[in-house]
């Protein structure tokens, strides 16, 4: 039996390693308070919390009576936090059965990024798989979240125009990549917010920080177009009729008001779908008004004959011998689609004689051409707010030389965009002064308040007289009236206007890969330029059909005007336009050569 010294002992010792215990244990949590605390509260913010992101709503693209072209609305997204999912397998199991995708799909996307704390496995999930989702037991790190889709409210109307968004890294909405959404990028944008959120075991959200970590999203701005709906369903509806037609490559159309520089429509077909345009090739997404250059062919001769007006060269009733359908200049021969003797300037519009026009031409000469059409606008962009405008080909004066003097009249050795040519035209029916060409009229608020008016304040430059552009516009309506532009004439309203056919060079590429030179055989782009109404034009259109089947038309006068009949029908119906007293003349009964 111990005696009682060796209990007290015993005692003493036992009390001793109590206490080196009890100072171990209290160093220990002295050690993980102020050595370990920062790590060990990073790891509970890091399990606990996080941070999620609160989108804006990107804003809407209106046209001018403020319909909705474009616009954003909210979609469910689930998404998975790695960090929580305990058993990855059987969670892509799970939801591989509700949200239609393989479980093997699944699982790779959580074990692609284990670290990460946000990977998305589905957008746009029904309110079934949604319900679905919520009743699943044993699935901690999966949840929803709305997130913003932009939505094409009038499918692929005016897709050249609006353009298309791109995707972020996360396969959020990102950037304007084309269009107007590219040309208002700054404008649309939303800024995103943002709100730290504790969630519970189940991965459901247990509560906010406090507000001072919230940051509200700002919706983005809302983009008015000049485009009307309306016009431009009518435009694209006669593009898609004559690219079938005519088993054409592409149509093309703009329709602009000559007094504003407003483009009342805009459209390129075949077309393509802007919430999905990965569908589609790239070339498809070009704008071929802006980007696409084109050897205008016999649309070009009234700008050559306005500066020959204004210059006072020669005069509307003026006659020029045409040579019975050949002329020759030193080793150049030119002709003409019909043999005419002796014109009258007007006739040689009217009847779009290329040796009539050479003839002009090599009164005026190289230097006053060159100057007139630098005045009109070409050789430069117009300015227009869209992105991809092309500059146009017009070659510097020093490289003029006596072809050119000859080919330039009848729309040759140029080359210029569609938005230039119907700019320019605007001039010749609006009295003289050049338009600038837009389709931003303003930016509002959610509100309706506007915020920039873009409408333009300055006064268009004069870049022909007055007396000039009356006398060229007379001689477009007798075109119309009385000439190849017969078949665009309609009863209520005086059109004037100027047909053209031209022959399409081989593109840079093909002349690359197999030395071609010249022009590409059986290619042509048919045209036709026209404005009503002639007392007071209210709207100026151009349409274009490229490289239409040549058995079947492929002349301006039959390929383009009946298009334009229709469309300007329609649109001055539309615009309410009244009626003007002058009717085609009976001159406009007789059969009338309808190649140019």
């Amino acid at each position: 039996m111990p005696s009682t010294g060796q209990r007290l002992w015993v005692g003493h010792a036992a009390v001793a390693v109590l206490c080196v215990a009890l100072v171990a244990l209290i160093g220990k949590l002295a050690y993980i308070q102020v050595r370990l605390r920062p790590s060990l509260l990073e790891w509970a913010q890091r399990r606990q919390t996080s941070t999620i992101t609160l989108p804006g709503s990107r804003g809407k693209i209106l046209d001018r009576r403020q319909r909705v072209l474009v616009g954003s609305h909210d979609q469910l997204t689930v998404f998975a936090d790695p960090l929580l999912v305990t058993e990855k397998a059987d969670t892509a199991r799970a939801l591989a059965g509700i949200l239609g995708l393989t479980a093997r799909d699944i699982l790779a996307r959580l074990e692609r990024n284990p670290n990460s704390r946000y990977v998305v496995l589905k957008r746009g999930v029904s309110p079934e798989e949604a319900r679905a989702i919520d009743r699943l037991d044993n699935c901690p790190g999966i949840g929803l979240v709305n997130e913003p889709a932009r939505v094409y409210a009038m499918g692929t109307l005016a897709a050249h125009v609006v353009g298309f968004v791109g995707l972020d890294d996360d396969g959020r909405l990102g950037r304007g990549l084309a269009g107007i959404e590219l040309a208002c990028q700054e404008v649309l944008k939303d800024s995103p917010g943002r709100r730290v959120v504790f969630w519970d075991a189940k991965r459901q959200k247990a509560m906010f920080q406090d507000a001072g970590a919230y940051v509200e999203p700002r919706d983005g701005l809302d983009v008015i177009l000049t485009i009307d709906a309306a016009i431009q369903e009518i435009v694209e509806r006669e593009l898609a009729n004559a690219l079938a037609k005519f088993k054409a490559q592409a149509t093309m159309c703009v329709v602009m008001s000559p007094k504003t520089g407003e483009v009342l429509a805009m459209a390129v077909a075949p077309t393509f779908d802007p919430a999905e345009p990965g569908r589609f090739p790239p070339e498809r997404w070009r704008n071929r008004l802006l980007t696409d250059p084109v050897e205008p062919g016999s649309v070009f001769k009234p700008f050559i004959l306005a500066g020959a007006l204004q210059a006072g060269l020669t005069r509307p009733s003026e006659v020029i011998y045409c040579n019975m359908g050949l002329y020759v200049i030193g080793r150049r021969q030119l002709s003409d689609h019909h043999p005419y003797g002796n014109l009258s300037v007007e006739q040689i519009i009217t009847k779009s004689s290329n040796i009539g026009m050479a003839k002009i031409g090599e009164r005026m000469g190289n230097r006053r051409m060159y100057e007139t059409l630098v005045s009109l606008g070409f050789g430069r962009p117009t300015g227009i707010d869209l992105p991809g405008e092309d500059r146009g080909l017009l070659m510097p004066l020093r490289r003029w030389n006596s072809y050119t003097t000859s080919s330039v009249p009848m729309g040759q050795e140029v080359a210029q965009t569609p938005i230039q040519l119907i700019t320019a035209f605007c001039a010749l029916v609006n009295g003289g002064r050049l338009p600038k060409p837009y389709v931003v009229a303003g930016v509002v608020d959610r509100a309706g308040n506007v915020v920039e008016d873009r409408r333009p304040r300055e006064e268009f430059p004069q870049v022909i007289t007055p007396e000039a552009a009356e006398t060229i516009k007379q001689i477009l309506i007798k075109t119309v009236n009385e000439g190849t532009g017969r078949p665009a004439a309609l009863e209520h309203w005086q059109v004037m206007g100027k047909t053209g056919t031209a022959q399409v060079p081989w593109s840079p590429e093909a002349r690359r890969a197999g030395q071609r030179k010249g022009y590409e055989p059986d290619a042509y782009l048919g045209s036709f330029m026209a404005a009503a109404p002639g007392d007071d034009p209210q709207i100026a259109v151009l349409f274009m059909v490229r490289k239409p089947q040549r058995s079947i038309g492929y002349y301006g006068g039959t390929v383009a005007a009946p298009s334009v009949k229709v469309i300007m029908q329609e649109v001055l119906t539309y615009l309410n336009v009244p009626h003007e007293r002058t009717k085609p003349t009976e001159q406009t009964t007789h059969l009338v050569d309808l190649r140019d």
